[in-house]
């Protein structure tokens, strides 16, 4: 955990995976409860078999927000990497709480893509929190936020307003718009750009090309941006029915539903169903991140994740169910057990999560971030939640159907 402005200045402190998984002390042995290093070649010294890595599972938690990565039951290691972050500023009333929390999934497809993963979430939690310290500083990179509107979009209370009248209109690229809704942009610009800088910088040298996906969320207050690139997703969860996906998956099966060529079911069966048409990458399509606003108005939370866990759970109110522990708008700190022990209610709503994945056969490598959103006093008069229709602003369009891409199993 790294933490800064502890001398009046506004608070800083970021998870740090890379940091956990270099200074972090080995799991002891399942067969034979050896707690020695395991040898040079991962075995256990005591019984010889091969002995659990750091990066298997891995629990991060900051403030009310937490965060699972775990390997899974039939993967060979965890190619998962999740960061956390947030910027606190001032006190009571004027107390200002800036959330980031990125997924990125690792390609199996392509070598290093643990390396693309972890680089990229490091990368993006960090670009974030310097834009959220220099708000009036616009950033570099491609934009992450859509100029062109797409009409209408429903809310969670089933009426359907013009996204104009939900969210400034961006100006261009980098900063977009004004007050809480322009400086999220740039904080997803900054990130969703620093991310795709830091997983293309690992094949500079040549040779392979390590890729990953890419999705993140910057929060203030009842107002966030979720943006993304491949197919980890994005999900609002809430316990009165407003609960939805967020994020449109980069996939073969996606675009070839969205032009029609065969239903959404026939395309997911499809053995090309997992190919993504987007990633991080030396070798990735060009073109910024999808995007969306989204404004809340009751208690909830974001839910970042990789394939892992959307595979066995796609429907958002299965999900909102078994992350009920972190629906109910209380802090971790006035959770307790009953024997007074503190609880934490997003790591209990992540590991039940990641528990039903698992139970469902476990195929891949689940990585869960969940930051809960309360909304402000006034956000009684708003919707459950309003989704702004802006973006993505460039797809890479319905592919063949003897397309290549990379594929992400």
């Amino acid at each position: 955990m790294e933490m800064a402005g502890t001398g009046g200045g506004p608070l800083v402190e970021r998870t740090d995976l890379r940091a956990e998984l270099a200074e972090g002390t080995p799991p002891p042995c399942p067969q034979c409860g050896e707690e020695a290093p395991p040898a040079p070649d991962g075995t256990c010294p005591t019984c010889g078999i091969q002995r659990p890595v750091l990066r298997d599972h891995v629990e991060l938690v900051l403030g009310d927000a937490a965060a699972i990565t775990d390997r899974g039951l039939r993967r060979r290691r965890n190619e998962d990497a999740v960061e956390l972050g947030r910027r606190v500023e001032g006190d009571g009333e004027d107390r200002i709480e800036t959330w980031v929390a990125v997924v990125c999934d690792g390609v199996a497809s392509a070598r290093r893509g643990d390396e693309a993963s972890l680089v990229a979430v490091g990368a993006a939690v960090g670009a974030a929190l310097e834009t959220a310290a220099a708000p009036a500083t616009p950033p570099t990179g491609f934009p992450a936020i859509s100029t062109h509107g797409t009409g209408p979009v429903a809310t969670g209370s089933g009426e359907v307003t013009d996204s104009a009248t939900t969210a400034e209109t961006p100006t261009g690229s980098g900063r977009a718009g004004t007050g809480v809704s322009g400086e999220l942009d740039a904080l997803a610009t900054a990130a969703s750009a620093a991310a795709a800088t830091a997983a293309a910088d690992l094949g500079l040298g040549g040779g392979d090309s390590p890729a990953c996906t890419y999705v993140a969320a910057v929060v203030r207050g009842g107002e966030a941006v979720v943006s993304w690139i491949g197919d980890s997703r994005a999900y609002w969860l809430a316990d009165d029915g407003s609960s939805r996906l967020l994020s449109t998956d980069d996939s073969w099966a996606e675009e070839i539903a969205n032009a029609g060529i065969m239903s959404r079911e026939e395309a997911a069966r499809d053995r090309r169903a997992h190919v993504l048409t987007r990633w991080l990458g030396r070798d990735a399509p060009s073109g910024p991140a999808h995007a969306r606003r989204v404004r809340i108005g009751v208690p909830g939370v974001l839910l970042l994740c990789s394939d892992g866990l959307w595979n066995h759970l796609p429907d958002p109110e299965i999900l909102a169910r078994l992350a009920r522990p972190a629906l109910g708008g209380t802090s971790a700190a006035e959770n307790v057990d009953p024997d007074g022990v503190p609880d934490h209610p997003a790591l209990a709503a992540a590991a039940a999560l990641l528990a039903a994945a698992l139970d469902d056969g476990g195929s891949d490598n689940a990585t869960i971030a969940l930051v809960p959103i309360a909304p402000p006093a006034g956000a009684p008069d708003r919707p459950s939640v309003t989704v702004d229709g802006r973006g993505p602003d460039e797809r890479t369009g319905p592919i063949p159907l003897d397309g290549e891409g990379v594929v992400d199993r």
